[in-house]
């Protein structure tokens, strides 16, 4: 026998060996789960890191926004005057306040720090100056009324509409009206001018113009009345006060240009600042991004690095004590059984060789103890087939005689089947008829009474007749009567008479056309009463046809209530006889499977025996030369058995130790 020892995988060495496999493969995943966290950190603090600045670069482009958003309001605002867009640029501005409030919660560098607390001192001195820039924009808005073109208008309008109104007036005097008042309308123009576009050029225009029109009115105002006069003076009153408001107006205009250029400046300190920290920001949020993901790898291939030597060392102490186990089963697979296998490994790898030499030695007896038992199997499985066969052929001929019964029961199973059918399909028929009667006798009834209802109808068809005959024959008396009247008046009674005359013809055509319905009515009447009795002596019959057939409806339901109970009684009988030949035809077919089964355990057997002779068990004379045992030859010893096995056991054989001691079946389905 060739000795296998399991002691060289000690050139490992080290108690490292002994440990437990679930040890060893809790520490390697153990290490992995370390080194994994060490990465899970790494990523974390990288990630936190990355936040923060994100967090820092979304303020500083808060502010940034803001900012623009508010400057573009306060450029609309300087546009249109629409204070709704100061108000929003002022929300802007508290807008930013609660972003620099935002922005001192997170950490800051010493120089961004620094640069939060500029802006937030620009925003103070943007603050200050979008106040005065609102005041200047006030007191511009309050001086350009007093040049509004609103009012000026209305002086005008009212100046032109007293000298036109008023009657009387002098065509020199309306010219001379109208042209002081288009000097008038020339400041009002120059002066839109000055609210358009201030400058001291449109200041010195409409100054001008003042002037021009107070020498004209001056030099014309003698040719006027005191009431033109007066009307001239009330609309000089309000562009004479010109002189003062346009100047007024332009130096508003110019300290609010002062006060938005003050603001401008504020606004652009404010931006700049506020781009620098923005711009700040996003490089710092770059490096840090660049330094963790630097970070991240070099620690991520580090634990790689470390994972590859850990599974090398671990792999290592796991394949070589399988290779030795997997030799051993290759061995045991080839057949050969004489290897002896030892080791001191106290982990499950050397737990495992020892299985392998124990299965190794368990199965050398077992294949031993079956060559003794097959032969045996064999003999006791060749008589069990002779018998098996014997009673398929006494089984196969019951069978016969069964499905001949069945056929027959079948057949008259069929007959009385279809005598049922026939017998339900006659009542139905019956059934039928008996309705169809009584809707027949229902029928002669209903032409019975309409024949009488045609009868009474004629009857007065009679009735009305005559008193057509009666007004026929009093229609014609009274056209006689108008004839003789007619006749006593004249000339002047003739168209009278002529047409008494028609009215009688009439009258005489209706009593004859009456009594020829009258004589029509009674012959119809006359046939009537003849179809009358012809009806009702149908009826009757009819009802008796209606009972005749009920009766016979009555026979055919019994004769059908008879035939389904003998159809159910040979059903029964039929099935019990198909049941039968079920349960034969399943007794025959599981002889055929215990025939063919014994036939094929003796098969089996032959073969096992030559599977069994293909092991070498080392110790045994038998297989020592590499040929195998027939089971033929056990069974022809002498001694070994006092008689040919059979499947029970024979009266005076002599039991072996495998017949004592059978292998296990639980060992024999491990094997």
């Amino acid at each position: 026998m060739r000795a296998i020892n399991g002691d060289s995988m000690n050139i490992l060495g080290g108690k490292y060996e002994n440990l437990k496999l679930g040890t060893k493969l809790s520490l390697g995943f153990g290490s992995v789960l370390l080194l994994s966290l060490v990465v899970l950190i790494s990523g974390v603090i990288g990630f936190r890191s990355v936040a923060d600045n994100n967090d820092k670069a979304l303020a500083s482009n808060q502010l940034n926004a803001t900012l623009a958003q508010a400057r573009l309001l306060r450029t609309q605002f300087q546009l249109t005057h629409d204070y709704r867009l100061i108000d929003k640029n002022g929300e802007l501005i508290n807008k930013m306040d609660d972003i620099l409030r935002q922005a001192k919660t997170l950490h800051w560098d010493k120089e961004a720090i620094n640069d939060v607390n500029q802006i937030e001192e620009d925003l103070k001195s943007y603050r200050v100056t979008r106040e005065a820039f609102i005041a200047a924009s006030k007191k511009r808005d309050a001086a350009g009324l007093a040049i509004g073109q609103d009012e000026s208008g209305s002086a005008l309008e009212a100046f032109h509409n007293k000298w036109q109104q008023v009657a009387g007036v002098s065509s020199d005097i309306q010219v001379l009206l109208y042209q002081l008042g288009e000097n008038m309308a020339d400041i009002r123009d120059v002066a839109h001018d000055l609210l358009l576009g201030p400058s001291d050029n449109t200041l010195g225009v409409t100054l001008k113009n003042i002037d021009a029109t107070e020498a004209a009115i001056r030099e014309k105002a003698g040719r006027l009345s005191a009431e033109q006069q007066a009307w001239l003076n009330t609309a000089w009153d309000y562009f004479a006060g010109y002189r003062r408001s346009a100047p007024a107006y332009l130096a508003a205009f110019k300290d609010e240009t002062r006060a938005s250029q003050a603001m401008t400046e504020a606004a652009e300190k404010l931006n700049t600042d506020v781009g620098s920290l923005f711009n700040q920001q996003l490089a710092n949020s770059n490096q840090t991004t660049q330094s963790s993901e630097f970070n991240m790898v070099a620690t991520g291939l580090s634990v790689i690095l470390l994972g590859i030597i850990m599974a090398w060392r671990i792999s290592v102490q796991l394949i070589v004590p399988l290779k030795l186990s997997l030799s051993v089963a290759e061995r045991i697979a080839s057949g050969d059984l004489s290897s002896v296998v030892s080791t001191t490994r106290r982990d499950e790898l050397g737990q495992l060789l020892t299985a392998m030499g124990n299965m190794n030695d368990k199965l050398r007896t077992m294949i031993r103890d079956i060559r003794e038992g097959v032969s045996h199997v064999e003999s006791a499985s060749a008589e069990i087939a002779a018998g098996n066969t014997d009673l398929s052929s006494r089984t196969e001929q019951q069978s016969a005689a069964v499905v001949e019964t069945a056929a027959s029961m079948e057949q008259l199973t069929s007959t009385v089947k279809q005598n049922s059918e026939n017998a339900h399909h006659a009542s139905q028929l019956a059934s039928e008829a008996s309705q169809n009667a009584v809707k027949g006798g229902e029928i002669v009834n209903n032409v019975v009474k309409t024949m009488d209802d045609i009868s009474s109808s004629s009857k007065r068809i009679s009735d009305i007749t005559t008193v057509i005959n009666s007004i026929a024959f009093q229609t014609n008396i009274l056209a006689l009567n108008a004839a003789v009247e007619a006749a006593r008046a004249g000339e002047q009674g003739r168209g009278f008479a002529v047409v008494a005359s028609e009215v009688r013809n009439l009258a005489q055509r209706s009593a004859q056309a009456a009594r020829e319905i009258e004589g029509l009515i009674h012959e119809s009447v006359s046939r009537v009463d003849t179809g009358s009795a012809l009806v009702g002596e149908a009826g009757k019959t009819m009802q008796d046809i209606v009972s005749s057939v009920a009766h016979v409806f009555d026979i055919m339901g019994e004769i059908a209530s008879a035939s389904d109970e003998q159809s159910r009684g040979i059903s029964q009988i039929a099935q019990a006889v198909s049941e039968l030949d079920t349960t034969t035809q399943q007794n025959a077919a599981l002889v055929e499977e215990s025939s063919s089964a014994a036939n094929s355990l003796e098969e089996q057997s032959r073969i096992l025996a030559q599977a069994v002779s293909a092991f070498h068990l080392g110790d045994d004379a038998h297989a020592s030369g590499g040929t195998s045992v027939s089971p033929a030859l056990l069974l022809g010893k002498p001694g070994h058995h006092g008689k040919k096995p059979t499947f029970r056991k024979g009266v005076g054989d002599k039991p072996t130790d495998s017949a004592r001691h059978p292998p296990a079946e639980g060992e024999w389905m491990r094997f």
